[in-house]
């Protein structure tokens, strides 16, 4: 099974560290965890480990990566996750293993996940994640100066 460990390391440097940029509509951020979905969260006082547990509990548990076979295809959901929420992550996968786009992943999706061809899967995954970030900056001017970034983040650059 997926293992946590490596893809939180992967997100936390995709994520890095204390940002408040004004045009960024979750606010203050660490570790990409934000004020806006923590209100109540210490975010300039917020540990690795604190975040570690958080990200455990609130994405990967809910996008069920313990029970997805391959490393990489658990890190690009949870990535997702991560970057877009929980149920769009969702969604863009079985859209991807062509199970109903409900936003949670299921047996009938986790089972999709684990049979279809890794190569394939994230093919069409990294091109649905384009179109949502490129629909993102079109629908919201600011959004713009974080397309590069973002376009970067799915193609491993």
């Amino acid at each position: 099974m997926a293992d946590f460990n490596y893809a939180i390391e992967k997100v936390l440097v995709n994520e890095g560290g204390l940002v408040d940029d004004p045009q960024d509509n979750g606010g203050l951020t660490k570790y990409g965890l934000s004020q806006r979905a923590y209100p109540d969260l210490d975010i300039c006082n917020l540990t690795v480990e604190q975040a570690k547990k958080i990200y455990k509990r609130d994405y990967w548990d809910k996008i069920k990566g313990d029970d997805i076979i391959s490393n990489n295809i658990a890190y690009e959901i949870f990535d997702t996750a991560v970057n877009m929420g929980v149920r769009t992550a969702s969604k863009l996968a079985q859209t991807a293993v062509e199970a109903h786009p409900d936003g949670f992943i299921g047996k009938n999706t986790l089972e999709k996940l684990n049979s279809i061809n890794k190569e394939l899967f994230l093919l069409r995954f990294k091109l649905a994640k384009i179109a949502r970030y490129v629909s993102l900056a079109n629908k919201r001017p600011a959004n713009r100066k974080f397309l590069r970034g973002w376009l970067n983040r799915v193609l491993g650059a």
